[in-house]
């Protein structure tokens, strides 16, 4: 199943009319497991794959690194901003918002499920599931 950002974004616009309050995020609190997209060493490498395509011509995709582009956070910082080191906000529905110069791009939904997981898997407050 392929999802356009723009399809993805106009959903969670929708969601978050209808229970965004239900999903507040506050210090220390998680997504629920079922929220939660697959976070899987097969997952992160298909994620890897898609950063070194469509990403890395901005964003410092690896571990550490400076982004080719000054205005683009590299990929350790975005799931830091995010509560549980869930970067599938910006993903989702902040990248045109924050970014205005940044292409839309059509994944399919387990290149999504890998960019998430490869970004959280970079960041430096990652810890691997029991």
């Amino acid at each position: 199943m392929m999802f356009s950002i723009a399809t993805i974004r106009l959903l969670m616009l929708a969601f978050g009319a209808l229970g965004g309050a239900l999903i507040t995020m506050q210090p220390g609190w998680a997504m629920p497991a079922d929220a939660q997209r697959p976070d899987n060493a097969e997952s992160a490498r298909i994620g890897k794959r898609v950063a070194q395509r469509y990403c890395g011509g901005c964003h410092a995709i690896e571990a550490t690194g400076l982004s080719p582009n000054p205005k683009s956070p590299p990929f350790p910082l975005i799931a830091e901003r995010y509560p549980g080191n869930n970067p599938a906000p910006v993903l989702i529905d902040g990248t045109v918002i924050r970014h205005p110069g940044m292409p839309e791009f059509n994944l399919l939904e387990n290149e999504t499920d890998g960019l998430v997981a490869y970004i959280r898997r970079i960041s430096r407050k990652w810890k691997p599931t029991p």
